[in-house]
C-alpha cells in the first residue's frame, strides 16, 4: 500500500457549518426613511420626443419641457407700452416709414447684443476649462491650495453621476495645476498639504480610468497616490489608493492581487471609513477566490465597522477619503454572495441595499447590484429568465448615458450566461440593448448642470 508523504488535506466544510452574516443596518440608520420601492419615472405621452433612447427605454425618459403659450409672450416694446400708458403725441404722428426704420435698427442692435454675448460666453467658458493650471500658478500659495481643495471636493461629489471621461479630464487638468504650483517656494506645511491634494486627485483619476476600462493607467495613478500618501505620512490616502487599486484588480479578474492590495491598505489605517472600505474589498476578493469562510468573516467584520461610523461621516457611495456609507457593506455582500453561489442570501442583502441606493444618486452602484442579482438568477436556469431580463433592463436604463467598466463587465457576463437561451425573444432584445448601450460610451457627456464650472479664481 503506498505511503502518503504527509497528512491528508482537510475536507472542505459543508455550507451549513459556515455562518453567513445576516443583512443589518447600523444603529443610526432608519430604514423607514427609505422608500419601499425604487422611485418610478414619469412616462411622457409622446415618446417620439426622445429619439436618442432605444424603444424599450423611452418610457423611462422624462417628458420634454412644455413651451410657454404664444399668448404669454410679449415683445419688450409691448411690455413698455403697457407699463407706461398711452403714447405721447409726438409718437402718434410718426410716419409708418420711420417706425419701420426704427424697428429694423432695434432688430440689428438686438442681434449684435446677442452675438456679442455669445462670443464673450464662449471665451469665458474656454478660459474656465483650459486655464486652470495658469490660474493656480498665478494665485498666492495658500489661496491656490484652498481653491484646489474646493475643486477636488466638487469632483468627489459629482464623479458618480457624470461620465468617467469627463472626470478623468478634470483630474488631469487639476494635477497639472498642482504640479506647477509645486515649483513655487512654500512653507513645509503647505508643501505637505499640496502633496496630499495631489495624491487624492491621482486616486480619483485612477477611479475614472478604471471606469473607462484603462487598467494600466488606473494602476499607475493608484501607485502615484499611494506614494504621495507614504511621503506625506497620510494613512487614509494610502488606504484609499489601495482600495481603488483593489477594485481595479477585482473587476480585471485578478482577485488574488485585489486581496493583496486590500490587506496592504489595512496596514496604514485604523478603525474608520477607509478601513471599512478595505474590508469590503477583502470580502469580495475572498469570495471571488471561493473562500466562503473568509468572505463571511470579512463581511461580518465590515458590518461591525459600519456600525461604529457616526452618521455625520456617512458619505456618497464611491471613492472617498474620510466618509463611508453603510449601504456599501450590503452592496458588496450581495456581490460576494452571488459569487459564492448563495443567491438567497444575496437577495436578503440586496433587499436592504436597493431602497437606499435607489434613494441616492449613485447609478453605477444601482446598476451593478441589479446585474449581480440577474447573473445569480440566470445561473439557476431557464425558469428565471423573465426576472433576469427585467433586472438587466432596469440596470441599463439607470446607467444610460454613463457606461462604466464595472457595469459593462457585469453585462458581458450576463450575456454569456444567457447565451444558451438565445431562442428566447427577451434574451435577444436584452443582448441588443446591452450592445447599443456599450457603443454609446464614446459620445457620452455630463447632463447640463451636473458639474459646476470651475471658477477663474481657483
Amino acid at each position: 500500500m503506498p505511503q502518503s508523504d504527509g497528512l491528508p488535506p482537510l475536507a472542505a466544510p459543508a455550507f451549513d457549518e459556515i455562518f453567513i452574516p445576516p443583512a443589518r443596518t447600523p444603529p443610526d440608520d432608519r430604514p423607514e426613511d427609505y422608500p419601499a420601492e425604487p422611485p418610478r419615472r414619469q412616462v411622457p405621452e409622446d415618446t417620439t420626443e426622445h429619439p436618442e433612447l432605444p424603444g424599450r427605454l423611452r418610457a423611462a425618459a422624462p417628458p420634454p419641457p412644455t413651451p410657454a403659450p404664444a399668448g404669454d409672450i410679449r415683445s419688450a416694446g409691448e411690455a413698455w407700452s403697457a407699463d407706461a400708458g398711452e403714447a405721447s403725441p409726438a409718437e402718434e404722428i410718426r410716419s409708418a416709414d420711420e417706425r419701420e426704420v426704427a424697428g429694423a435698427t432695434a432688430d440689428r442692435r438686438q442681434f449684435h447684443r446677442c452675438a456679442g454675448a455669445a462670443v464673450v460666453g464662449a471665451l469665458l467658458a474656454q478660459s474656465q476649462i483650459m486655464e486652470v493650471a495658469d490660474v493656480l500658478a498665478a494665485s498666492p500659495v495658500q489661496l491656490a491650495l484652498e481653491r484646489a481643495n474646493e475643486a477636488l471636493g466638487e469632483l468627489v461629489n459629482t464623479h458618480e453621476v457624470v461620465p468617467p471621461a469627463h472626470v478623468r479630464a478634470r483630474t488631469a487638468r487639476l494635477r497639472r495645476g498642482l504640479e506647477r504650483l509645486g515649483r513655487r517656494s512654500m512653507a513645509t506645511e503647505d508643501s505637505r498639504r499640496l502633496l496630499v491634494l495631489a495624491g487624492r486627485v491621482a486616486v480619483l483619476g485612477a477611479d475614472a480610468a478604471f471606469k473607462q476600462g484603462d487598467v494600466a493607467s488606473a494602476r499607475q495613478l493608484t501607485a502615484d497616490g499611494y506614494a504621495a500618501g507614504l511621503e506625506a505620512g497620510d494613512g487614509p490616502l494610502c488606504g484609499s489608493a489601495r482600495e481603488v487599486g483593489a477594485v481595479n484588480e477585482f473587476y480585471g479578474g485578478r482577485p488574488g492581487e485585489a486581496l493583496r492590495l486590500a490587506r496592504d491598505g489595512l496596514r496604514h489605517v485604523g478603525s474608520g471609513p477607509v478601513r471599512a472600505r478595505l474590508v469590503c474589498q477583502e470580502a469580495r476578493a475572498l469570495a471571488a477566490m471561493g473562500d466562503v469562510r473568509g468572505a463571511a468573516g470579512s463581511l461580518d467584520h465590515a458590518y461591525d465597522l459600519a456600525d461604529a461610523i457616526p452618521a455625520d461621516r456617512w458619505g456618497r457611495p464611491g471613492p472617498s477619503f474620510d466618509t463611508f456609507h453603510p449601504v456599501e457593506v450590503s452592496y458588496n455582500a450581495t456581490t460576494a454572495l452571488c459569487l459564492l453561489g448563495r443567491p438567497r442570501a444575496a437577495q436578503e442583502h440586496a433587499e436592504l441595499a436597493l431602497p437606499k441606493l435607489d434613494a441616492m444618486n449613485a447609478p453605477g452602484f444601482r446598476s451593478v447590484i441589479r446585474f449581480d442579482l440577474a447573473l445569480a438568477m440566470a445561473r439557476q436556469g431557464r425558469l428565471e429568465l423573465d426576472g433576469v431580463c427585467e433586472l438587466a433592463t432596469d440596470a441599463i436604463g439607470i446607467s444610460w448615458g454613463r457606461t462604466v467598466a464595472s457595469v459593462s463587465s457585469r453585462a458581458d457576463q450576463l450575456l454569456a450566461a444567457t447565451t444558451p437561451h438565445g431562442e428566447v425573444r427577451q434574451v435577444r432584445e436584452l443582448a441588443a440593448l446591452v450592445r447599443e448601450w456599450q457603443r454609446s460610451a464614446s459620445g457620452q457627456r455630463p447632463d447640463p448642470g451636473a458639474v459646476p464650472a470651475p471658477t477663474l479664481d481657483l
